[in-house]
Protein backbone atom coordinates (compact mmCIF):
# COMPACT_ATOMS: atom_id res chain seq x y z
CA UNK A 1 0.00 0.00 0.00
CA UNK A 2 1.53 3.40 -0.99
CA UNK A 3 0.70 6.66 0.39
CA UNK A 4 1.52 10.08 -0.62
CA UNK A 5 1.50 13.27 0.65
CA UNK A 6 3.26 16.78 -0.16
CA UNK A 7 3.59 19.67 2.03
CA UNK A 8 4.09 23.06 -0.03
CA UNK A 9 6.58 25.71 1.68
CA UNK A 10 9.11 28.23 1.25
CA UNK A 11 13.18 28.32 1.83
CA UNK A 12 14.33 31.59 3.20
CA UNK A 13 17.79 32.36 2.16
CA UNK A 14 20.17 33.43 5.36
CA UNK A 15 21.57 36.41 3.03
CA UNK A 16 19.38 37.68 -0.27
CA UNK A 17 20.42 35.10 -2.91
CA UNK A 18 21.81 37.93 -5.48
CA UNK A 19 23.07 36.33 -8.98
CA UNK A 20 23.49 37.82 -12.72
CA UNK A 21 19.74 38.15 -13.25
CA UNK A 22 18.74 39.19 -9.96
CA UNK A 23 18.03 38.47 -5.92
CA UNK A 24 15.57 36.53 -4.38
CA UNK A 25 14.86 35.61 -0.53
CA UNK A 26 14.00 32.17 -1.25
CA UNK A 27 12.88 29.50 -3.03
CA UNK A 28 9.29 27.51 -3.12
CA UNK A 29 9.35 24.43 -2.56
CA UNK A 30 6.82 21.08 -2.72
CA UNK A 31 7.75 18.34 -0.11
CA UNK A 32 7.01 14.49 -1.12
CA UNK A 33 6.46 11.47 1.81
CA UNK A 34 6.04 8.15 0.15
CA UNK A 35 4.94 5.68 3.15
CA UNK A 36 5.58 2.42 1.29
CA UNK A 37 4.75 -0.78 3.67
CA UNK A 38 6.89 0.00 6.53
CA UNK A 39 9.22 2.49 5.08
CA UNK A 40 9.46 5.98 4.39
CA UNK A 41 11.31 8.17 1.78
CA UNK A 42 11.43 11.74 1.52
CA UNK A 43 11.41 13.87 -1.95
CA UNK A 44 11.74 17.16 -2.79
CA UNK A 45 10.76 20.14 -5.88
CA UNK A 46 12.61 23.06 -5.14
CA UNK A 47 11.42 25.83 -7.64
CA UNK A 48 13.38 28.78 -8.31
CA UNK A 49 12.04 31.28 -10.68
CA UNK A 50 14.14 30.49 -14.00
CA UNK A 51 12.89 26.89 -14.16
CA UNK A 52 9.98 28.30 -15.30
CA UNK A 53 7.65 25.76 -12.96
CA UNK A 54 5.17 27.32 -9.82
CA UNK A 55 3.92 25.27 -7.17
CA UNK A 56 0.23 24.16 -8.99
CA UNK A 57 2.40 22.76 -11.80
CA UNK A 58 3.94 20.53 -9.27
CA UNK A 59 1.03 19.53 -7.45
CA UNK A 60 -0.93 19.16 -10.61
CA UNK A 61 1.45 16.99 -11.61
CA UNK A 62 1.48 14.89 -8.60
CA UNK A 63 -2.29 14.26 -8.79
CA UNK A 64 -2.22 12.37 -12.08
CA UNK A 65 -3.09 8.70 -12.09
CA UNK A 66 -1.26 6.34 -12.05
CA UNK A 67 1.79 7.33 -9.65
CA UNK A 68 1.32 5.39 -7.09
CA UNK A 69 0.77 2.08 -9.25
CA UNK A 70 4.32 3.35 -10.88
CA UNK A 71 6.55 3.55 -7.83
CA UNK A 72 5.09 -0.18 -6.50
CA UNK A 73 7.90 -1.12 -9.26
CA UNK A 74 10.98 -3.02 -7.78
CA UNK A 75 13.65 -1.82 -9.67
CA UNK A 76 14.66 2.20 -10.08
CA UNK A 77 14.87 2.11 -13.96
CA UNK A 78 11.27 0.51 -13.92
CA UNK A 79 9.85 3.26 -11.46
CA UNK A 80 11.23 6.13 -13.30
CA UNK A 81 10.25 5.32 -16.82
CA UNK A 82 6.67 4.72 -15.65
CA UNK A 83 7.23 7.86 -13.58
CA UNK A 84 7.94 9.79 -16.63
CA UNK A 85 5.13 8.58 -18.95
CA UNK A 86 2.91 10.18 -16.53
CA UNK A 87 5.13 13.50 -15.70
CA UNK A 88 7.22 13.91 -18.77
CA UNK A 89 7.23 17.71 -18.58
CA UNK A 90 7.44 18.32 -15.06
CA UNK A 91 11.31 17.79 -13.79
CA UNK A 92 11.12 18.98 -9.86
CA UNK A 93 8.05 16.97 -9.54
CA UNK A 94 9.50 13.77 -11.05
CA UNK A 95 13.20 14.23 -9.10
CA UNK A 96 10.73 14.69 -6.18
CA UNK A 97 9.26 10.74 -7.03
CA UNK A 98 11.99 9.76 -7.60
CA UNK A 99 14.25 10.69 -4.66
CA UNK A 100 11.85 9.60 -2.47
CA UNK A 101 11.46 6.13 -4.00
CA UNK A 102 15.44 5.74 -4.06
CA UNK A 103 15.55 6.34 -0.43
CA UNK A 104 13.05 3.29 0.57
CA UNK A 105 14.67 1.52 -2.00
CA UNK A 106 18.33 1.78 -0.72
CA UNK A 107 16.86 1.45 3.41
CA UNK A 108 15.64 -1.86 2.26
CA UNK A 109 18.72 -3.34 0.21
CA UNK A 110 20.90 -2.29 3.05
CA UNK A 111 23.53 -0.86 0.97
CA UNK A 112 25.16 2.97 -1.02
CA UNK A 113 24.13 3.53 -4.16
CA UNK A 114 28.21 2.85 -5.51
CA UNK A 115 28.05 -0.45 -4.19
CA UNK A 116 24.26 -1.70 -5.62
CA UNK A 117 25.59 -0.66 -8.86
CA UNK A 118 28.67 -2.80 -8.70
CA UNK A 119 30.95 0.94 -9.38
CA UNK A 120 34.58 -0.01 -9.48
CA UNK A 121 35.99 3.74 -9.05
CA UNK A 122 37.40 4.17 -5.66
CA UNK A 123 35.81 6.06 -3.48
CA UNK A 124 37.24 9.58 -2.70
CA UNK A 125 35.87 12.87 -0.96
CA UNK A 126 34.51 15.14 -3.32
CA UNK A 127 35.30 18.53 -2.95
CA UNK A 128 32.15 20.64 -2.23
CA UNK A 129 31.53 24.13 -2.56
CA UNK A 130 30.25 26.58 -1.11
CA UNK A 131 28.44 29.33 -2.95
CA UNK A 132 28.49 33.34 -2.52
CA UNK A 133 26.50 35.05 -3.64
CA UNK A 134 27.20 38.34 -5.20
CA UNK A 135 27.66 40.97 -2.67
CA UNK A 136 29.61 43.40 -0.77
CA UNK A 137 32.80 43.01 0.68
CA UNK A 138 31.43 43.00 4.24
CA UNK A 139 28.68 40.69 3.42
CA UNK A 140 31.13 38.36 1.69
CA UNK A 141 33.38 38.92 4.74
CA UNK A 142 30.88 36.98 6.76
CA UNK A 143 29.64 34.86 4.77
CA UNK A 144 33.48 32.74 4.21
CA UNK A 145 33.90 33.35 8.19
CA UNK A 146 30.27 31.13 8.05
CA UNK A 147 31.28 28.53 5.82
CA UNK A 148 34.31 28.01 7.52
CA UNK A 149 32.50 27.30 10.59
CA UNK A 150 30.80 24.41 8.55
CA UNK A 151 33.89 22.85 7.33
CA UNK A 152 33.44 24.46 4.27
CA UNK A 153 37.37 25.47 1.98
CA UNK A 154 36.24 25.58 -1.31
CA UNK A 155 34.32 28.68 -2.59
CA UNK A 156 32.13 29.18 -5.75
CA UNK A 157 31.86 32.97 -6.53
CA UNK A 158 29.07 34.43 -8.38
CA UNK A 159 29.09 36.92 -10.66
CA UNK A 160 26.84 39.16 -12.93
CA UNK A 161 29.28 40.97 -15.08
CA UNK A 162 30.03 44.01 -13.64
CA UNK A 163 33.18 45.14 -11.88
CA UNK A 164 34.14 41.11 -11.82
CA UNK A 165 38.00 41.46 -11.55
CA UNK A 166 37.26 43.68 -8.46
CA UNK A 167 35.01 41.45 -6.28
CA UNK A 168 37.70 38.18 -7.37
CA UNK A 169 40.55 40.55 -5.80
CA UNK A 170 37.93 41.46 -3.45
CA UNK A 171 37.56 37.34 -2.10
CA UNK A 172 41.51 37.28 -2.73
CA UNK A 173 41.99 39.52 -0.02
CA UNK A 174 39.92 38.20 2.24
CA UNK A 175 40.67 34.44 2.06
CA UNK A 176 43.40 32.42 0.93
CA UNK A 177 40.87 29.48 0.24
CA UNK A 178 40.83 27.55 -3.68
CA UNK A 179 37.41 29.23 -5.41
CA UNK A 180 35.32 28.55 -8.53
CA UNK A 181 33.49 31.12 -10.06
CA UNK A 182 29.95 31.13 -11.63
CA UNK A 183 28.84 33.67 -14.24
CA UNK A 184 24.62 32.22 -14.71
CA UNK A 185 25.04 33.41 -18.26
CA UNK A 186 25.84 36.80 -17.34
CA UNK A 187 28.87 37.36 -19.97
CA UNK A 188 27.84 38.12 -23.66
CA UNK A 189 31.43 38.87 -25.18
CA UNK A 190 34.61 36.96 -24.58
CA UNK A 191 36.35 40.44 -23.82
CA UNK A 192 34.57 40.22 -20.43
CA UNK A 193 36.55 36.23 -19.96
CA UNK A 194 39.85 37.52 -20.95
CA UNK A 195 39.17 40.41 -18.54
CA UNK A 196 39.08 38.09 -15.72
CA UNK A 197 40.95 35.15 -17.15
CA UNK A 198 44.70 35.86 -16.00
CA UNK A 199 43.67 36.31 -12.40
CA UNK A 200 41.66 33.61 -12.63
CA UNK A 201 44.72 31.53 -13.65
CA UNK A 202 47.32 33.12 -11.75
CA UNK A 203 45.02 32.31 -8.84
CA UNK A 204 44.44 28.82 -9.67
CA UNK A 205 40.52 28.88 -10.49
CA UNK A 206 39.18 25.87 -10.39
CA UNK A 207 36.22 25.57 -12.76
CA UNK A 208 34.31 28.00 -14.93
CA UNK A 209 30.84 28.05 -14.50
CA UNK A 210 28.32 28.59 -17.55
CA UNK A 211 29.68 31.87 -18.99
CA UNK A 212 27.80 32.90 -21.35
CA UNK A 213 23.89 31.80 -22.41
CA UNK A 214 22.66 28.70 -22.44
CA UNK A 215 22.26 28.53 -26.52
CA UNK A 216 26.01 30.23 -27.22
CA UNK A 217 27.94 27.52 -27.91
CA UNK A 218 30.51 29.60 -30.06
CA UNK A 219 32.04 31.53 -27.49
CA UNK A 220 31.80 28.72 -24.67
CA UNK A 221 34.07 26.45 -27.10
CA UNK A 222 35.97 29.66 -27.55
CA UNK A 223 37.01 30.10 -24.23
CA UNK A 224 37.34 26.50 -23.06
CA UNK A 225 39.99 26.37 -26.09
CA UNK A 226 41.96 29.69 -24.47
CA UNK A 227 42.18 28.60 -20.68
CA UNK A 228 43.39 25.09 -18.82
CA UNK A 229 40.22 25.80 -16.45
CA UNK A 230 37.48 23.84 -17.04
CA UNK A 231 35.01 25.43 -18.59
CA UNK A 232 31.32 23.56 -17.22
CA UNK A 233 27.83 23.78 -18.79
CA UNK A 234 24.63 24.40 -16.33
CA UNK A 235 21.95 25.68 -18.08
CA UNK A 236 23.15 24.47 -20.75
CA UNK A 237 22.35 21.06 -19.81
CA UNK A 238 19.42 19.66 -18.03
CA UNK A 239 18.45 16.40 -19.25
CA UNK A 240 20.21 13.10 -20.92
CA UNK A 241 18.99 14.11 -24.87
CA UNK A 242 21.40 17.48 -24.28
CA UNK A 243 24.20 15.46 -23.06
CA UNK A 244 26.17 14.57 -25.89
CA UNK A 245 25.95 17.90 -27.72
CA UNK A 246 27.13 20.12 -24.78
CA UNK A 247 29.89 18.03 -23.78
CA UNK A 248 31.36 18.55 -27.66
CA UNK A 249 31.30 22.19 -26.53
CA UNK A 250 32.53 22.57 -22.91
CA UNK A 251 34.31 20.67 -20.73
CA UNK A 252 32.09 18.99 -18.10
CA UNK A 253 28.54 19.66 -16.65
CA UNK A 254 26.77 20.26 -13.81
CA UNK A 255 23.93 17.73 -12.99
CA UNK A 256 21.15 18.82 -10.95
CA UNK A 257 18.21 16.24 -9.50
CA UNK A 258 15.33 19.35 -9.94
CA UNK A 259 16.89 19.61 -13.96
CA UNK A 260 16.95 16.05 -15.00
CA UNK A 261 14.23 14.55 -12.91
CA UNK A 262 15.91 12.42 -9.99
CA UNK A 263 18.74 10.28 -9.55
CA UNK A 264 17.78 7.91 -11.75
CA UNK A 265 18.84 9.84 -14.67
CA UNK A 266 21.14 11.85 -12.72
CA UNK A 267 23.69 8.71 -12.56
CA UNK A 268 23.32 8.00 -16.39
CA UNK A 269 24.43 11.07 -16.97
CA UNK A 270 27.05 11.03 -15.04
CA UNK A 271 28.27 7.99 -16.36
CA UNK A 272 28.15 9.10 -19.79
CA UNK A 273 29.92 12.26 -18.58
CA UNK A 274 32.66 9.84 -17.31
CA UNK A 275 32.47 7.77 -20.06
CA UNK A 276 33.62 10.35 -22.50
CA UNK A 277 36.15 11.55 -20.05
CA UNK A 278 34.58 14.77 -19.02
CA UNK A 279 34.49 16.35 -15.87
CA UNK A 280 30.94 16.16 -13.51
CA UNK A 281 29.95 18.91 -10.51
CA UNK A 282 26.27 18.01 -8.97
CA UNK A 283 24.85 20.76 -8.13
CA UNK A 284 21.59 21.99 -6.44
CA UNK A 285 18.63 24.54 -6.73
CA UNK A 286 19.77 25.63 -2.98
CA UNK A 287 17.69 22.41 -1.66
CA UNK A 288 16.73 21.61 1.56
CA UNK A 289 18.63 18.73 2.91
CA UNK A 290 16.55 16.21 2.25
CA UNK A 291 17.39 16.91 -1.91
CA UNK A 292 21.19 17.38 -1.10
CA UNK A 293 21.35 13.93 0.74
CA UNK A 294 19.56 12.54 -1.82
CA UNK A 295 22.15 14.36 -4.33
CA UNK A 296 24.92 13.59 -2.18
CA UNK A 297 24.52 9.57 -3.09
CA UNK A 298 25.79 10.16 -6.59
CA UNK A 299 28.99 12.51 -5.36
CA UNK A 300 31.60 9.42 -6.03
CA UNK A 301 31.07 9.94 -9.66
CA UNK A 302 32.22 13.66 -9.13
CA UNK A 303 35.25 15.77 -9.33
CA UNK A 304 32.71 18.43 -7.48
CA UNK A 305 29.80 18.90 -5.60
CA UNK A 306 27.94 21.60 -4.79
CA UNK A 307 25.12 20.52 -2.33
CA UNK A 308 25.43 23.67 0.30
CA UNK A 309 21.82 24.68 -0.02
CA UNK A 310 21.04 23.45 4.07
CA UNK A 311 23.88 25.56 4.87
CA UNK A 312 22.16 28.62 3.09
CA UNK A 313 18.99 28.19 3.96
CA UNK A 314 17.63 29.57 7.30
CA UNK A 315 15.12 27.36 8.00
CA UNK A 316 16.68 24.24 6.90
CA UNK A 317 16.77 22.30 10.08
CA UNK A 318 12.80 23.67 11.14
CA UNK A 319 11.36 22.62 7.83
CA UNK A 320 12.99 18.70 8.14
CA UNK A 321 11.82 18.38 11.77
CA UNK A 322 8.46 19.16 10.69
CA UNK A 323 8.27 16.76 8.10
CA UNK A 324 9.45 14.07 10.18
CA UNK A 325 12.84 13.89 8.26
CA UNK A 326 16.16 12.96 10.50
CA UNK A 327 18.98 14.99 10.31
Amino acid sequence: MIKLECHVDFLRFRYPFRIAHGERLGTDVVFVVVHMDDSMGFGEATLPPYLGVGVNDVLQALSRPGIKEALESKEPEQWFQELLSIIPDIMPALAALDMARWQIYLAQAGGSLSSLIDDSRELKTTPHTYTLGVSAEREMREKISQAQTYGFGLFKIKLDGNSDLERLKSYRRMSNAPFAIDANQAWNRIEQAFAVLDFLESEKCVLIEQPFHKYDRELSYLLAGKTSIPVIADEACCRMEDLDEVLQVFDGVNVKLQKCGGITPALKQLQATHAQRKKALIGCMSESSIGCNAAEHLTFLCDWADLDGPYLNANNAELCRKLGYSL
